[in-house]
């Protein structure tokens, strides 16, 4: 369980880097659909009415937030990719969206009784539109020259000692109880944020709770956490060893002499914990113990970050909407895919050892160096009389035998035992579905293949060196994490607070929303202005 953790999060940690260093919107084209001719000749749409209506739905959304310098929010704008199983179906839908439009192809939804309903030519569709909905995180931005507040207005242009506050603030909220007492939580979100800074202009750079990479001429400063975590689990009252502060801080302090000031945008990415996957031990904690693994999982989140090529990944992906469509899809294709398939692919594994693969190496080589077709003919000749010419011949067959059934003796355990761990009924289930398993791998892998550059940036991020240090940081958690010093009234109450807070987290996966039934996630990226200096400065 710890491993498929790992992998969750791992790939949602890819998943976010790839969010937060790209922002552009999805271009519309068209597709395969029925085209007609009108009158005058001009190509002209003729849209499909299905009575089918979709069983499995899966609803992903991506809210897009533009901010001020100073983050206050000028237009939040939503992006819906509905996917199902099959084409030729209807979606039956529902969003509180304004303008809504259909991005890549020409469908149109029809409104029956208040509700969406888009007959799908194929399996995926794209649509967009405004939402006057506050979104949950707010991220506010103060500006400091040698330690005087100034407005984004003023400091364009200006020179001296640079201080940038980031404070998000989480607003989704609810009240609990637990053990008589109560508490305010918040809902668990992992915030990811980043800028660029030309180093011709900024020097000395620095950011508290945050890192930054330099390429000789700029530095990309970026920080992740969890806002609200602090009020949500009191883990500062209760002196709780965590590796890493920086997740349980509300703060981002950006600092840097600068010189003639300018700035481009600030890039951020918030992804509620239901679009990460299963957190700590796979359930909601209930002991200490269970709150240990799901803050080891959560400081995890943050390590992975480290070691990944973010320069090259912005080169990649900047200004291009599809790459990072397609590898979000990707990855989550990827996740559902091993998790429908997990015991087959387990099972498998434990027999793809060092020594069975020998043994069946062998066997293989020897068959490819043995004429079977003669050897057969020699075993199975009736010509007795013959016997004596053949020796020679029979004597060379029989050595081959010898080696093959010898080559057999050492295979067949190993093929007595998987036959054997085949006969699980899900194990079953995956081999029945295998046509269906080997189409979608098929479609992982093209994308995996148009993106080779993306995945090479990103490579180091799943080296052997990484992966061994993530698996350490697991492994040593109890190291990291200690709460020996709780009294039992403590420790309930930190498993209680956590439980409801991971219940919370896991419970909210749409911003606008979905029909009963349908499977949804949601991810935040939010954009400030550019800052420039006027034309007068």
């Amino acid at each position: 369980m710890r491993k498929q953790t790992v992998l969750k999060i791992i790939s949602a940690a890819m998943a976010l880097c790839l969010i937060i260093l790209s922002f552009a919107g999805c271009g519309k084209k068209v597709t395969e659909n029925q085209i007609i001719l009108n009158e005058i000749g001009e190509e002209e749409y003729v849209q499909q009415a299905y009575s089918t209506i979709a069983a499995n739905v899966n609803k992903q959304e991506t809210v897009y937030v533009n901010l001020t310098p100073e983050g206050k929010v000028k237009k939040v704008s939503v992006t819906d990719w509905l996917h199902t199983d099959m084409p030729q179906v209807r979606i039956i839908d529902t969003s509180p969206l304004m303008e809504i439009r259909n991005v890549k192809s020409l469908t149109n939804p029809v409104i029956e009784d208040g509700m969406l309903c888009w007959d799908m030519d194929t399996t995926d569709l794209y649509y967009s539109g405004i939402s006057d909905t506050a979104p949950p995180m707010e991220i506010i931005i103060k500006y400091f020259i040698d330690d005087n507040e100034v407005s984004p207005e003023q400091i364009a242009g200006m020179s001296g000692h640079l201080r940038i506050e980031i404070t998000p603030k989480n607003h989704m909220t609810k009240q609990i109880n637990v053990g008589g007492k109560d508490y305010t939580v918040s809902c668990p979100m992992l915030l990811v944020g980043g800028t660029i800074l030309p180093e011709g202009q900024f020097s000395n750079i620095s950011i508290d709770n945050g890192t930054s990479i330099s390429d000789g001429s700029k530095q990309i400063v970026f920080f992740a956490g969890i806002p609200g975590i602090e009020e949500s689990l009191g883990i500062s009252q209760l002196n709780i060893s965590i590796l890493n502060r920086s997740l349980v801080n509300d703060k981002y302090t950006i600092q840097a002499d600068v010189t003639d000031f300018t700035m481009g945008n600030m890039m951020f990415a918030v992804l509620p914990f239901s679009s990460i996957g299963s957190i700590g031990n796979g359930g909601l904690p209930e002991t200490v113990d269970d709150v240990k693994d799901v803050l080891s999982d959560v400081q995890l989140i943050s390590s992975a970050f480290k070691g990944l090529d973010l320069d090259k990944i912005v080169n990649l992906l900047y200004g291009d909407s599809n790459k990072l469509t397609d590898m979000l899809s990707a990855i989550k294709d990827a996740i559902e895919l091993y998790n429908e398939n997990e015991k087959l692919v387990k099972t498998f594994g434990a027999y793809m050892t060092d020594e069975n693969i020998a043994k069946l190496d062998k066997l293989i080589t020897d068959l490819n160096n043995t004429d079977v077709n003669s050897l057969s003919q020699t075993l199975s000749d009736p010509a007795v009389k013959a016997l004596l010419n053949l020796l020679p011949q029979l004597s060379a067959s029989l050595s081959e035998v010898s080696t093959l059934s010898a080559d057999l003796n050492d295979v067949m355990p190993i093929l007595q035992s998987l036959s054997q761990d085949m006969e699980d009924p899900e194990i079953q289930k995956s081999l029945e579905n295998l046509p269906d398993t080997l189409a979608k791998l098929k479609q992982i892998l093209t994308v995996v293949e148009a993106n080779q550059d993306l995945i090479n940036a990103i490579g180091n991020f799943a080296s052997g060196d990484n992966s061994k240090q993530i698996e350490q940081i697991l492994k040593t958690s109890e190291k990291y994490i200690s709460t020996d010093g709780l009294s039992e009234e403590q420790a309930q109450a930190l498993a209680g607070r956590t439980k409801e807070w991971l219940s919370f987290g896991m419970g909210y996966d749409i911003f606008t929303a979905k029909t009963a039934g349908a499977k949804s996630s949601v991810v935040f990226t939010y954009k400030t202005d550019s800052i420039t200096k006027p034309a007068d400065k």
